[in-house]
């Protein structure tokens, strides 16, 4: 499998070469016309490559043909980057003004030098690609005639199509048999395990989602915790992972085991609980005893269970399951697979009927298997070409006589054969890199494909590489090769690969890919380009050495160059994140071609002096460096980069204005005094997107230094104004934020917008023109004001028809709000807290889809006034209410039980409130209810209202000191009450 995917390696590498060759043809000096002929030549031999992919699986020398033309365009590809990074570098010296005229004839950087060494080296490689010109033309391979048996790349797949967890099918009585297992109370032994045992993609992690999150279960076990254990059974760690699940917080650098064991203790309170242990290999019976040993202790055991999903049956019985708590999901029925290739493939549309008969032979052959019959289905999304069906049908009958577990996987590989193009399947073939169940994060990902040269924009595109990126990653998304991890502002922003998806990406790459876990695998094939180094024994120095001058991309939590001989000067990749390591390796110099570097959550103090030398750096990670010391002099030789990501205020580059190319600056840009931190760096940035974090914004004079900013000129989608929040009375009193935000005119297309700590009185003219603030501009969907302590009006909410969350915080001069300020938006989430000199709130018309409401923190006159009538316009969207700081109301306002819909309700800071009302057993949806800070609160509504709330899962109280001794657990008068809840916090 691995030899067929040299074609899509030759192919990206050409099309690489190709792309570069046309860049330098301007600024070459004396061998342009050999560029031409190279680009000539390659273009010839790509048009060859398709009938090569396919004859080198029976034709041993068209495969060595191909191995040679892939080392010949690598070569090439070497020389090309010598050759930008010398533009690259007499660029930066005619821009300092840098040239030395004495002796620079005999320096290294001679011009006339460098153009005779590289002219030598084009003309060599131009001769070792006739030669293999000349060998193809004795295969007899024939041109791939353009279009023919080329996939076309489909459309940006729907956001929709990218998550179906809850579409599970088929798996009702295994998930009831489980939940019986769970609660059956004959098996009486502390820390009973019930085992889901089957084969890579039967759907076992689905299935234990699926118990994990039905009602009995929730409401048996008062913590459930989910582990991914994966072939590493580290105990250390897992229980780390159990105490991050159980608080929903990261535990930090936490590495003494009895700290850890007493925080999961002291959060589950002597609760039992229900432990998830997906994906176990683990058949070390000391390594379980020891876990399992520990966890006695933590809870109330006799009553906790552990479910563990595995693909060994020997795993479970190392893991002490007795027979009858083995369960073993069945295969699907065919209906059931064609169910799934349907709904992937159409969604809820209808499916053509000469479709469906073939999809119901195919549905046959997926042999019950769901991530068969799921991946076949993202392959043909879409496609209502009837060929397509076919052919993956045929596909698929031929591969009858393989084994299971080989036809599995060949099966999966149609989809990877069918990527449209050959970026596409070396983008996805590099993803093997990670470990099996890493969460790959897309921003990263598509820096690391940009930095390994995989993305080319098109000859004429628009489009940037990342904007190409990006549609890489939806269409690995849309083929089921990746599945959705995380979500962002309703965007997929991290996913992760199945283990048999996994698999696939190493088949397709082991010759070229490698993971070092164990000292077996320190020999290190030369072919391997792309080395992630875990395993860090005594001898991996020598091993990387033997290796490196190979190597493009090498991840590593190790002090690898320490001792290590080896010349790593084709590295496009280092990646340290998170290494023991203090200080960098000191040969940066000769890492010409290095395009992305992370040292994030690493020790290192200082960059060496060569890492200004990194011309060609296009990714810059350094996040979480707390004892990292930035040059003075900053980072404005590296041009060529796009992306800055770093979290301490002290870490932003002096002269970030000379990085032109810069498109991600994060986490912000802080204004400083001196040269280079001033806002105008700032101006010369016009490509800088997504996310836009400007601070200490008092530091700029006027309006005229704003400008020069150019904000107007940057397509961010989120910009946040942040000036100093502890700026005395007579600051405050002098300042010139009116001006200064007069200046800040943002970009139209802007989505998200914070003012935060403005000390002026009046909002500035271009938040009430109509052009950024219309109700023709729909791209505006969030506004937040924060801390703006002198601004006494905000007149252009009703103005945003497209707002759909508004957040008002501690605005403490603010008087009104436009009347009728929410009519014409289309708000989602309201947060309107202590504005303490605000006359009146009448929010008479909230619009209809209004999901959740914040309000408080107002003056007396306010909260006396306030009629909470309004809430009849929302009772059937409102699903989350929080009321904050109510001093002066002795009881909740009676118009909340009308919300029907009402899935969360927090009740903050009422001092005299003293009971809750017996009307609060009307809130039929509620599912949450937290109280924090009621002082002076000691009574719940009656047994008979709270069992009315049939879908209350949490109730979390915390600093009310009279209810928490009330509601302690079997002491408290009002335990029984709320006994029966599934999760109860009291803090």
């Amino acid at each position: 499998m691995a030899e067929l995917f040299l074609t899509p390696i030759v192919d990206v590498t050409i099309n690489k070469l190709t792309s570069a060759i046309v860049d330098q043809i301007n600024l070459a000096v004396g061998w342009k016309e050999e560029l031409r002929r190279l680009k000539y030549k390659l273009t010839m031999i790509q048009a060859l490559l398709q009938d090569a992919g396919e004859r080198q699986v029976t034709n041993h020398a068209v495969k060595l043909w191909l191995e040679r033309l892939r080392d010949a365009a690598r070569d090439a590809d070497d020389v090309l980057d010598e050759v930008a990074y010398e533009n690259l570098k007499r660029k930066i010296e005619i821009q300092n003004h840098m040239r030395r005229k004495v002796c620079y004839f005999f320096s290294h950087s001679n011009p006339l030098i460098f153009q005779m060494k590289m002219a030598k080296k084009i003309k060599k490689v131009i001769a070792s690609v006739d030669d293999i010109n000349k060998e193809a033309q004795g295969f007899g391979l024939q041109p791939n005639l353009v279009g023919q048996g080329v996939e076309q790349r489909r459309g940006n797949p729907q956001t929709t199509s990218f998550c179906d967890v809850s579409q599970v099918v088929g798996r009702d009585d295994d998930v009831s048999r489980i939940v019986e297992l769970l609660i059956d109370s004959t098996h009486q032994l502390p820390l009973c395990v019930i085992s889901i045992i089957g084969m890579g993609g039967l759907g076992k992690t689905t299935l234990a989602q699926s118990v994990r999150n039905h009602e009995r279960i929730k409401k048996d076990f008062a913590k459930i915790m989910w582990v991914c254990v994966s072939e590493n059974f580290d105990v250390g760690r897992i229980l780390k992972e159990i105490l991050e699940s159980v608080t929903g917080h990261d535990c930090g650098n936490i590495t003494n085991v009895d700290t850890v064991i007493q925080k999961i203790r002291n959060a589950l309170a002597g609760e039992n609980y229900l432990l998830v242990l997906d994906d176990v290999w683990n058949l070390e019976r000391k390594k379980w005893e020891e876990l399992r040993s520990l966890l006695l202790g933590i809870g109330n055991n006799s009553r906790s269970r552990i479910v563990v999903t595995t693909r060994d049956e020997r795993v479970a019985s190392t893991m002490g399951t007795f027979p009858e708590h083995k369960h073993y999901p069945r295969e699907l029925e065919k209906d059931e697979c064609l169910s799934i290739i349907k709904q992937r493939a159409f969604g809820n549309s209808p499916v053509p009927s000469d479709l469906e008969l073939i999809g119901r032979e195919i549905a046959e052959k997926c042999r019950g298997v769901p991530l068969v019959a799921n991946v076949i289905g993202g392959t043909l999304c879409n496609s209502r070409n009837k060929g397509d069906w076919l052919s993956i049908k045929n596909k698929i009958n031929a591969l009858e006589l393989q084994k299971e577990d080989g036809r599995i996987l060949s099966i999966l590989k149609l989809s990877f054969d069918r990527l449209p193009e050959p970026a596409l399947k070396q983008c996805f073939a590099f993803c093997s890199i990670f470990s099996k169940d890493d969460v790959m994060q897309k921003e990263i990902l598509i820096e690391l494909w940009m930095a390994e040269g995989f993305i080319q924009s098109p000859e004429g595109s628009f489009k940037s590489l990342e904007d190409i990126g990006n549609e890489y990653f939806n269409d690995l998304l849309s083929y089921s090769l990746f599945q959705v991890e995380k979500t962002c502002n309703g965007r997929v922003s991290a996913c992760k690969m199945h283990d048999l998806i996994h698999d696939l990406a190493q088949s397709v790459s082991k010759h070229e890919t490698m993971i070092l876990e164990t000292i077996s695998e320190c020999n290190i094939p030369k072919s391997v380009q792309h080395l992630n180094h875990i395993y860090g024994g005594e001898m991996v120095p020598t091993v990387l050495g033997d290796v490196a001058q190979n190597l493009h991309t090498l991840f590593s939590v190790h002090n690898f160059s320490s001792g290590m001989q080896g010349d790593l000067k084709r590295l496009r990749v280092l990646n340290l994140c998170g290494a023991d390591i203090e200080e960098l390796p000191f040969y940066f110099d000769n890492m010409k071609s290095l395009r992305f570097l992370d040292i994030s959550e690493t020790g290192v103090q200082v960059l060496p002096e060569s890492f200004s030398k990194l011309y060609n750096l296009q990714t810059f990670r350094f996040m979480y460096c707390k004892y990292l010391q930035m040059p003075s002099k900053g980072i404005g030789y590296l041009i060529n980069l796009r992306h800055i990501h770093f979290t301490r205020e002290e870490h932003m580059p002096a002269n970030i204005g000379r990085l032109t190319s810069l498109q991600t600056l994060q986490d912000s840009f802080s204004v400083g005094t001196r040269k280079g931190l001033k806002i105008e760096e700032l101006g010369s940035l016009s490509r800088l997107k997504g996310s836009l974090w400007i601070r200490n914004l008092e530091l700029v004079k006027d309006k005229s230094e704003a400008k020069l900013a150019k904000l107007h000129e940057k397509a961010v989608d989120e910009l946040k104004l942040w000036w100093e929040s502890r700026r005395s009375k007579l600051e405050l009193e002098g300042n010139h934020d009116e001006e200064v935000l007069e200046g800040l005119r943002p970009h139209p297309n802007l989505r998200r917008l914070q003012i935060y700590s403005y000390g002026g009185k009046n909002l500035p003219s271009w938040m009430l023109s109509n052009e950024l603030f219309s109700p023709n501009n729909f791209n505006l969907v969030e506004l937040t004001i924060e801390r703006c302590k002198k601004l006494n009006s905000i007149p252009v909410i009703n103005r945003l028809s497209s707002l759909k969350q508004l957040e008002i915080w501690s605005c403490s001069e603010l008087t009104s709000i436009t009347d009728r300020a929410f009519e014409k938006t289309s708000l989602e989430r309201t947060v309107i807290l202590y504005c303490t000199k605000l006359e009146s709130l009448v929010p008479t018309c909230l619009p209809l889809g209004l999901k959740e409401l914040s309000i408080g923190g107002f003056s007396e006159e306010v909260e006396e006034s306030l009629d909470f009538s309004f809430i009849h316009h929302i009772h059937a969207s409102l699903e989350k209410l929080s009321l904050q700081d109510w001093e002066k109301l002795t009881q909740l306002p009676r118009q909340i039980q009308h919300l029907t819909a009402l899935r969360e309700l927090e009740i903050l800071e009422f001092s005299k409130l003293d009971a809750l009302p017996e009307w609060l057993g009307n809130l039929s949806s509620l599912e949450s209810l937290a109280i924090e800070r009621c002082e002076n609160l000691k009574c719940l509504p009656s047994a008979e209202a709270i069992r009315r709330l049939t879908k209350l899962k949490m109730l979390k109280i915390t600093n009310c000191p009279r209810l928490k001794e009330s509601c302690a657990k079997e002491t408290g008068a009002e335990w029984p009450k709320i006994s029966h809840i599934p999760d109860i916090d009291l803090w």
